[in-house]
């Protein structure tokens, strides 16, 4: 890829994604409030953006000041669904706090894609540990704002409400129904009660890291009761490396996997660069590679199936 060109997003059918998103400023905008109406403003927000893109979600988790999230994009809309969940859960955040400026920090979505079932596997049972391993919580099952456990899914429908603040007419539906469920590529290879059983082995690897860090570092956990008390306007403070790497893919040392994938991007960027240099020049019969998104959806290029 040149220097100084943006990475593009390669979107096809079927990719497993680990994904997180950020506040701005890494205000606490998402502080999980007594009543449960930041919960309920979350699950309304995401089952909305699910049922609209179709995507399926495997696991989900609101942090104070950011989410994560694992999910399969079925259709090959992974873009469409950030935008409208990041869009609505902003907006009806901004309702419920009065907050006068933009929510999420203006970086990209951070999205990876899981090529193997470890990974897979591993980036479910990090995202759930998550309040866990930030020292908020001894146990992941404490913390109290909108989580999913390795034992929801494929098991678990979430039924949410439509929240009192943003959402007006008829267009939202009072409840959305939200089904947590277990990733295709898991199921090709074990039984749903298999990959529920190894993510929560890793659910507790990561809780027993987290107690080993406090221990290190001289630290308690927060408290669910403290967590609940944070106010918006505070900043986490943690040190945050500048410039820190954002990977593309995750194959849990699978190393022919990730030779593969790692062949299979370079190709994309190789001929998108091909079909760029083309399009650029005047050429509007190039065909962009499978995976394209930007060019596809903004400028009507043209583009090969995905395989």
């Amino acid at each position: 890829m040149p220097h100084g060109v943006s990475r593009r997003r390669y979107v096809v059918p079927g990719l497993v994604l680990a994904v997180s998103r950020r506040t701005t400023r890494r205000h606490h905008l998402f502080v999980p409030n007594m009543g449960g109406e930041t919960a309920q403003i979350f699950w309304y927000c995401l089952a909305w953006a699910a049922r609209k893109t179709g995507v399926d979600v495997h696991a989900a988790v609101l942090m104070s000041n950011h989410v994560h999230l694992v999910i399969t994009d079925v259709r090959g809309v992974a873009p469409d669904f950030y935008h409208e969940l990041h869009r609505l859960l902003a907006m009806c955040t901004k309702a419920k706090l009065g907050w006068p400026e933009e929510v999420f920090n203006k970086s990209k979505t951070g999205a990876h894609e899981l090529v193997t079932c470890d990974a897979v596997i591993d980036s479910c049972g990090y995202a759930i540990a998550n309040p866990s391993t930030a020292l908020l919580v001894r146990r992941a099952s404490e913390w109290p704002g909108a989580r999913t456990a390795a034992s929801d899914m494929g098991t678990r429908l979430i039924v949410a409400k439509r929240p009192t603040r943003y959402f007006r007419g008829e267009q939202w539906p009072e409840f959305l129904e939200l089904r947590i469920t277990v990733p295709q590529m898991l199921l090709e290879e074990m039984s749903p009660e298999e990959a529920r059983r190894r993510v929560q082995e890793r659910v507790r690897y990561y809780e027993k890291e987290a107690l080993a860090d406090a221990k290190a570092k001289g630290r308690r956990f927060l408290g669910a009761r403290r967590a609940q008390r944070v106010s918006c306007t505070h900043r986490a403070s943690s040190y945050e490396e500048f410039g820190s790497r954002d990977p593309r893919f995750a194959a849990r040392g699978d190393r022919a996997a990730a030779k593969a994938t790692i062949a299979r991007l370079r190709q994309f960027d190789a001929d998108y660069d091909q079909a760029l240099a083309g399009w650029c020049s005047g050429d509007r019969t190039v065909v962009f590679p499978a995976g394209t998104w930007w060019m596809r959806v903004h400028h009507g290029a043209r583009v090969r199936p995905p395989p």
